[in-house]
């Protein structure tokens, strides 16, 4: 049950007049003394003040992060999500509830990772799950990345192609039917990358399919691209989008 005062202001306001008409008036309280009006209404004000007040943020010294070999895009989420902050200046290793924070996190810690070219489709798709949590909730739940060879050891991507994964396959797919599409899938590459020929004839088999496929290329025609069908109305058979 929750502490605190049970009634409202109105109903102790009236209370606390009562008592000093009774102690005007020579009136004693159980005990034989005088009703004390004070020491209650102290009271009353720090139970309230204790339940309103909210709890003041934690201060993370982000100052203290060399940021010369962090690239721009990880400063800023390093200066407004306080959770990745929180982890890329502890010294011990801290795994948030969000993969994608605490990726990014990681790459804060070391730069060279971050700059890594062969990493770069990686840090990509991660920048991308990171907006997508954050700033697109109700999407996310649903958006998921399709596990592909990449730059995996022979052996792990031998693995993946066992279990299932096909060459060409789109490397985000968000199931949430928009306007005329089923779902939207997206390959996800490089300013300089370039969709290989399997990769393109898998988009357009997804496409005869009555899905909206994009091959983007960097961040922002990403996003773009993924906001543009986020503002799709649901699924109503007739409204498209210009791949």
């Amino acid at each position: 049950m929750a502490k605190g005062p049970r009634f409202d202001l109105a109903f102790l306001g009236n209370q606390m007049e009562k008592r000093k008409n009774w102690k005007k008036r020579g009136v004693k309280a159980g005990h034989g003394g005088d009703f004390n009006i004070c020491d209650p209404l102290a009271e009353i004000n720090r139970s309230v003040s204790r339940e309103i007040q909210p709890p003041a943020p934690a201060t993370i010294n982000v100052a203290l992060v060399d940021t010369n070999e962090i690239p721009a895009w990880a400063i800023r989420i390093l200066e407004r999500d306080s959770e990745v902050a929180r982890s890329a200046t502890s010294k011990k290793r801290v795994e948030l509830v969000s993969p994608h924070k605490t990726r990014i996190a990681q790459g804060i810690k070391k730069p060279s990772e971050l700059n890594d070219t062969k990493l770069a489709e990686h840090w990509l798709q991660v920048r991308i799950f990171y907006t997508l949590e954050v700033d697109y909730p109700d999407e996310y739940e649903f958006a998921f990345a399709v596990p592909n060879g990449g730059h995996r050891s022979k052996r792990s991507a031998s693995l993946i192609s066992y279990e299932g994964q096909k060459k060409g396959t789109p490397d985000v797919f968000i199931p949430i039917p928009k306007g005329i599409y089923h779902g939207m899938f997206l390959e996800v590459k490089t300013e300089k990358g370039t969709a290989s020929k399997d990769q393109k004839s898998k988009a357009e088999l997804y496409r005869q399919m009555g899905y909206y496929v994009v091959i983007a290329k960097g961040y922002d025609a990403c996003m773009a691209q993924l906001t543009q069908y986020f503002a799709l109305p649901s699924f109503d058979n007739k409204t498209t989008l210009a791949a």
